[in-house]
C-alpha cells in the first residue's frame, strides 16, 4: 500500500467528492467491444490506474483492486471507489458517440490522467477504424515507466525559502453576487471556438490559451460587475511538474496562479495585457514561489499525521465542503496528443459538480477549444458577455443552451473505512 499524500485535499470530505469527467466525443458511435478491448490494453501499460483507497487509523492508502475493470453502457455515472466500479478510483462508460471518463483527484489530477487517456483513445481507434497510426507521444502496453511517473511529488522534508523573493500577489478577489443566490443545482455551458481562430488571434497577441481565456473572462465579469470593490481575480491552476523535476509524475501537482483584473487592467490592449499576465506568471513560477507552495501542502500533510482519527481529520479538512474560491477558476488541461487519430475525435470536454462558484476549463481538441462553464447559479449575465467579446474580436464559436449536471459522489471513503472496520474486526 502507498499512503496518500498529494491527493489529500480531495479526501476526508464529509459525504465524498464529485468525480471530474473527460466527455469524449467522437464522430462516430462507439463500439463497446473495442471500447473494453482498447481498456484492457491501457491498463497493462498504466496499472496503478487501477487502484482503490484503503483506509487506516485515519489515513489513506492506494492498494491494487483485484476486479477488472470493465466499461459499461449506459447514460449514468457510476459512483467511485463502490462495488459497482469494482472499488476503482477511475470508471470508463459510454453512451452513443461519447466516452466518460470518470476519475478521484485522490489518485491523480487531470494532467496525470491525460496520458491514460490518450493511449485508450489510441488503442480504440486502432480497433474501430483497422487502422494502425502512428504513436509518437503515446505510452504503450509493454514499454516500461517513464522516469518518476509514478513519484510522489510531496516529500517530507521542508525546502528552504528566501521570503524576500516571493511575489505579493493580489489573491483576495472580488466575490461575485451571483454565488449568493439561492441555488441548489450545478449548471454549465459547453462553449467551442474554432481552434485555428483561437491561435490565430493568441498569436496575433502574443497570448497563450489561459492567458487569453483569462482576459476574456475576466472582461466580462468587469463589464458586469463595474462596481466591484475588489480586483476581479482569476485563479488559474498551475501544474508544476517541470518545476519540480517530475513531468512524468501521474499524481497531483497542482498549484494556483493568481491574475489580478482593475480598470487600469481594462484599459490596456489584449496584447499589453497578455504581457502584463506573463510577467506575472514567471513572478508566481520561480524556484522559492514554487517550493513554498510545495511546503504549504508538506504543513497540510504534516498537521494531518498528527491528529489521531478519521472523523477529527473530517473536522479539520471541512473548510473545503464549501469553499468557494473568489472570482472564478480557470483550468486548461493543453492539447490532447491524439495524432492522425484527431480527425475521429469532435472535441473533449471537462467538468464535475460539488464546487460552488464560477469555474472554467479548457481543452483543445479536434477542431475546437472546448470550454466548459461550470457555475452554481442560473445568471447568465456573464456568460453573454463573454459571447459578445467573441463576436467583437471575430472568432467563430459555437454554445450550449444551459445545461443541469451533476457527477456522482465518490463512495471511497466509506467503503474504505469499511474495509478497514472488517479487517480490524478479523485481526481483534
Amino acid at each position: 500500500m502507498e499512503k496518500i499524500q498529494s491527493g489529500q485535499a480531495f479526501l476526508y470530505r464529509e459525504s465524498g467528492l464529485n468525480g471530474t469527467v473527460f466527455d469524449i466525443r467522437m464522430k462516430n458511435k462507439i463500439r463497446g467491444d473495442y471500447l473494453q478491448m482498447a481498456l484492457t490494453s491501457t491498463l497493462q501499460r498504466f496499472p496503478y490506474m487501477g487502484s482503490k483507497l484503503v483506509e487506516k487509523n485515519g489515513d489513506f492508502y492506494l492498494e491494487e483492486s483485484v476486479i477488472s475493470m470493465n466499461v459499461a453502457k449506459t447514460t449514468k455515472l457510476r459512483q467511485l471507489g463502490s462495488m459497482g466500479t469494482g472499488y476503482h478510483l477511475i470508471d470508463i462508460t459510454y453512451w452513443d458517440n461519447c466516452v466518460y471518463i470518470a476519475f478521484h483527484h485522490a489518485l491523480c489530477d487531470g494532467r496525470g490522467i491525460m496520458p491514460f487517456l490518450e493511449t485508450l483513445i489510441y488503442y480504440y481507434c486502432g480497433l474501430r477504424y483497422k487502422k494502425k497510426s502512428d504513436s509518437s507521444g503515446i505510452r504503450l502496453a509493454g514499454e516500461a515507466f517513464l522516469p518518476g511517473e509514478t513519484q510522489e511529488p510531496i516529500g517530507n522534508s521542508i525546502f528552504d525559502v528566501n521570503e524576500d523573493n516571493l511575489p505579493q500577489m493580489i489573491k483576495d478577489g472580488y466575490a461575485l453576487p451571483e454565488n449568493s443566490e439561492d441555488c441548489s443545482g450545478f449548471y454549465r455551458y459547453e462553449l467551442q471556438i474554432s481552434k485555428q481562430d483561437f491561435l490565430n488571434y493568441m498569436w496575433s497577441n502574443e497570448a497563450t490559451p489561459a492567458i487569453l481565456l483569462a482576459s476574456f473572462v475576466s472582461e466580462s465579469i468587469y463589464s458586469v460587475h463595474s462596481d466591484a470593490d475588489k480586483p476581479i481575480v482569476c485563479s488559474m491552476a498551475m501544474d508544476y511538474r517541470k518545476e519540480i523535476g517530475l513531468d512524468n509524475t501521474h499524481k497531483n501537482c497542482v498549484g494556483s496562479l493568481y491574475l489580478p483584473y482593475s480598470e487600469e487592467t481594462d484599459k490596456m490592449s489584449i496584447s499589453e495585457r497578455a504581457a502584463f499576465y506573463r510577467s506575472l506568471i514567471k513572478e508566481q513560477r520561480t524556484p522559492d514561489a514554487i517550493k513554498n507552495l510545495i511546503n504549504a501542502q508538506i504543513g497540510m500533510s504534516e498537521r494531518l499525521d498528527q491528529i489521531p482519527s478519521l472523523e477529527e481529520k473530517k473536522k479539520a479538512l471541512s473548510f473545503f465542503n464549501d469553499l468557494c474560491i473568489n472570482t472564478y477558476v480557470i483550468s486548461y488541461l493543453g492539447q490532447v496528443k491524439l495524432g492522425e487519430n484527431e480527425k475521429y475525435v469532435d472535441s473533449i470536454h471537462l467538468y464535475n459538480s460539488g464546487v460552488p462558484g464560477l469555474r472554467i476549463n479548457m481543452v483543445c481538441a479536434g477542431d475546437y477549444f472546448a470550454i466548459d462553464i461550470l457555475q452554481n447559479y442560473k445568471s447568465e449575465s456573464i456568460i453573454h458577455t463573454l459571447l459578445k467579446k467573441l463576436d467583437s474580436v471575430g472568432l467563430r464559436y459555437s454554445v450550449s443552451e444551459c445545461i443541469p449536471f451533476e457527477t456522482i459522489k465518490d463512495k471511497a471513503h466509506i467503503t474504505a473505512s469499511r474495509q478497514a472496520e472488517r479487517y480490524y474486526k478479523k485481526e481483534h
